[in-house]
């Protein structure tokens, strides 16, 4: 039996160094491939907070982008607004000038015609003038004329009544046989 206890025991020592020996090298392979896995897991962390942080970085650039969309959206709309209302002015500023240029264009066809009759009349009455010019003197030489009839008139009224007193006497005379007329 001692044979089989030595057996046994060498078996078993044998057992151990072999179970020691593969627990000794399933550690020293298991311990490389976690060095493995764990410098693998360790650039993979490094590689994940680099993504993260670049993540991060397009995630602040997405925003800012959103952010200054959203302005430029409200800006197109504020100016889209202002837009319309220049354009509506600019109709009605439109409708306004052709009206005026309606009324330029009709008190220029007035004021031609005003100036037709002005001129017209500013003839007529340089024909007015004329003629009363004319007409006054006209007027003042009739009325040397009727100075100089008057005149006569006046001398011929003297030379009658110079004729009356010398038929009156030339009778008183006869009557009287005088002869001092």
């Amino acid at each position: 039996m001692s044979y089989i206890t030595r057996n046994a025991n060498i078996l078993l020592l044998f057992l151990i160094i072999i179970s020691s020996t593969a627990l000794v090298g399933a550690t020293v392979y298991f311990q490389n491939n976690f060095d493995k896995i764990n410098e693998a897991y360790n650039l993979k962390l490094a590689q994940l907070n680099e993504i993260s942080s670049e993540l991060d970085k397009q995630q602040r650039a997405l925003d800012d982008v959103r952010s200054e969309l959203s302005i430029k959206s409200a800006r197109e709309q504020q100016l889209g607004e202002q837009y319309q209302v220049v354009q509506s002015e600019k109709e009605t500023l439109e409708g306004q000038k052709e009206q005026l240029t309606q009324q330029k264009t009709a008190l220029e066809s007035e004021l031609t015609e005003t100036e037709s009759e002005l001129s017209s009349a500013k003839n007529s009455l340089e024909a007015e003038k004329a003629l009363s010019a004319s007409l006054q003197e006209e007027v003042t030489e009739l009325t040397g004329d009727v100075q100089s009839l008057g005149n006569q008139v006046d001398d011929l009224e003297d030379d009658i009544d110079n004729l009356n007193a010398k038929i009156s006497c030339l009778e008183s005379t006869e009557d009287a046989n005088e002869g001092d007329c």
